[in-house]
């Protein structure tokens, strides 16, 4: 299935600098207070892509915009804007998916897993044969307890696979939290039993109220190369996208980092097609 060519308009944009971006720290560490906002959030930008019309179907420009739904909440909805972005807000915490749609068409479907309250998710997606597609992700913690830290890993405090675990990281203590921490260096999704004294991360979390403890959202083990992270320098990927599971349907694109972890969630594979 194949979109109108009067969406051409909506995806001439570039995504642009994620919006509360920050750029990496330096140096030995430091911490960042990320911007107060009150509630958990998904800002999208469709990037630059082929567009062909429905077969029959006269195209139009305005009069067949794509929706953005969160499934399970029909009250969480937007519209995408002539210029390709489109905000969500009151997103649930824990795990949600994304419904697309034009007209009475599902164009895609996104997934979101390990999302945190108060917690800010900005995308970009593309249309690759008529099908919605993550590009690249970035998370940061928002609201009155938004904080980023980087910097060596100190010690470990407590280690529990079922429940909270804890490292000292510029002096505060990082809590991982199963189903809302997620851990990843790369495109590699990792564990906090890959964690070790004197390794480089960069945390993005909420301060624990009446503490000076952080509740992490994302753990990203920084390589020896990096100099921070984002949807602005984000190393991308060649993969091969199997839109479902159907390899004579299979195309070459290239992604974030960020996103892969998605992608391979549903059965994509890294390098060409």
């Amino acid at each position: 299935m194949t979109l109108k060519i009067g969406l051409r308009s909506l995806l001439a944009g570039v995504l642009a600098a994620g919006m509360l971006f920050v750029g990496g720290c330096g140096g030995g560490g430091g911490t960042t207070e990320v911007a107060a906002t009150k509630s958990t959030i998904v800002a999208g930008k469709f990037v630059a892509a082929t567009v062909s019309a429905k077969a029959g179907v006269v195209p139009t420009a305005a009069g067949d915009p794509i929706v953005v739904t969160v499934q399970g909440e029909p009250d969480i909805t937007t519209t995408v804007g002539d210029d390709g972005t489109f905000t969500l807000r009151g997103l649930p915490a824990g795990s949600f998916t994304l419904v697309f749609t034009q007209g009475s068409d599902t164009v895609g479907t996104l997934v979101f897993q390990e999302v945190a309250a108060n917690q800010q998710i900005t995308i970009s997606v593309q249309l690759v044969g008529g099908e919605v597609v993550l590009i690249d992700q970035d998370r940061r913690g928002i609201g009155d307890a938004g904080i980023e830290l980087e910097g060596l890993i100190e010690a470990f405090v407590s280690v529990d696979p079922a429940g909270d675990s804890k490292f000292m990281l510029n002096g505060r203590t990082v809590i991982v939290r199963p189903g809302v921490t997620a851990i990843r260096q790369g495109s590699t999704r990792k564990t906090f039993a890959d964690l070790l004294v004197g390794m480089r991360v960069h945390v993005k979390g909420a301060k624990i109220e009446a503490s000076t403890d952080v509740l992490a959202h994302e753990v990203i083990i920084q390589n020896t190369t990096e100099t921070g992270s984002g949807t602005g320098t984000e190393e991308k990927i060649t993969i091969c996208h199997i839109p479902g599971g159907d390899l004579s349907k299979g195309r070459t694109i290239s992604v974030g980092n960020s996103a892969w972890p998605a992608h391979e969630a549903h059965g994509d594979k890294k390098g060409s097609c």
